[in-house]
């Protein structure tokens, strides 16, 4: 029985993964030139909270979100030049003027995704015809300078970082090993990095699963950083439902849920408030609008809830009362926070 309800909830995650991998690849071709380019280049740096706002966005709201992704990144705001975002784009310059071969721009391999984001290593050892093999058990972080050899016979790369990080763990060498196992110039990165730097690549990272802290850049400015991706970051998840309901002549719901962490109460007295504006609209092939609804919802707690519910949400159930056909369609949403002046719109496909 056991072994049943395992396979079951193993096909049951699988089959999860696999529908947010599809929706998400939909979503991806979607975009215009314009805005692929973008969320190609800013891949090593974008959050999976930023992916996912930044896909499920109107087109004509994606160029003020590139404006704000930069913006708080920015380590000077007070001035005209983002240092950090000047530095990325420089930095994907020199990673495809270095790592040349492999079928592909140096930017996009292991080395140039290394380079981008920890700068150039304090000290690199090239093998380019291979060398003695490491003994794969033992700790690199605990490797001797004369045991940061190349793995196997193929050509290998090894890059050395010192105090990497140093302003987030104590400081300590790093050592990453690259190895061309297709012999076609294209290292492939071979050490764990959660391995190396324990503590701020896993799953408890601030901006997992990507390396947004790594930039040196960003080390003296992690702290005002992620207040303001809480800020910025307002999102919500969202179901569509295909059930119907005759008395309704409704055949879709449509499910909102908002955690309550991503909310910006206002308090007043031993109350904290926030007032929800939420507009949906469904849209055919052409682009018009076939159905509409807008209401206000008004959320009031005390602290003692918010502190026992904080990893619960609002959520909201809206049937659409209208008949849908079977087709392609379009659903607009839109929910915007008055008191914590916070939005966010989105633009989903749907299939009836």
């Amino acid at each position: 029985m056991g072994k049943k309800v395992l396979m079951a909830v193993t096909l049951f995650l699988a089959l999860v993964f696999l529908t947010s991998f599809c929706a998400t690849s939909r979503l991806e071709r979607r975009l215009d030139p314009q805005n692929e380019e973008f969320f190609n280049k800013v891949r090593y740096i974008i959050t999976k909270e930023e992916s996912k706002i930044f896909l499920e966005l109107p087109p004509s709201a994606r160029a003020k979100f590139s404006d704000e992704f930069w913006k708080r990144r920015d380590p000077t705001p007070e001035t005209e030049t983002n240092e950090y975002k000047e530095a990325y784009y420089a930095r994907i310059e020199e990673a495809n003027r270095l790592f040349k071969g492999g079928g592909r721009p140096g930017w996009l391999q292991d080395r140039g995704r290394i380079y981008i984001l920890f700068g150039p290593p304090n000290e690199r050892q090239t093998n380019p015809m291979g060398g003695q093999p490491v003994d794969p058990y033992e700790d690199p972080r605990r490797m001797i300078d004369s045991r940061r050899v190349a793995t196997g016979e193929k050509p290998t790369e090894v890059w050395v970082y010192y105090n990497l990080f140093s302003s987030l763990q104590k400081p300590q060498a790093i050592n990453l090993v690259f190895v061309d196992t297709g012999g076609t110039g294209d290292y492939k990165l071979t050490t764990n990095i959660d391995e190396v730097i324990p503590g701020t690549m896993g799953a408890e990272t601030v901006f997992r699963p990507d390396l947004a802290l790594s930039h040196e850049l960003q080390k003296e400015e992690s702290l005002r950083t992620r207040l303001n991706f809480q800020r910025a970051l307002f999102d919500f998840s969202w179901e569509f439902i295909k059930e119907k309901n005759k008395e309704l002549e409704s055949n879709l719901l449509i499910r909102i849920n908002l955690p309550y962490k991503n909310i910006i109460f206002a308090k007043e007295e031993d109350r904290f408030k926030a007032e929800l504006e939420l507009e949906i609209q469904v849209r055919n092939r052409v682009d018009e609008v076939i159905w509409k609804f807008e209401n206000v919802y008004n959320l009031e707690f005390r602290e003692e809830f918010l502190n026992e519910n904080k990893g619960g949400g609002w959520e909201a159930e809206i049937p659409v009362r209208k008949w849908l056909e079977k087709g392609s369609y379009s659903v607009y949403l839109l929910l915007r926070n008055s008191s914590g002046e916070q939005e966010v719109e989105k633009l989903l496909p749907l299939k009836i």
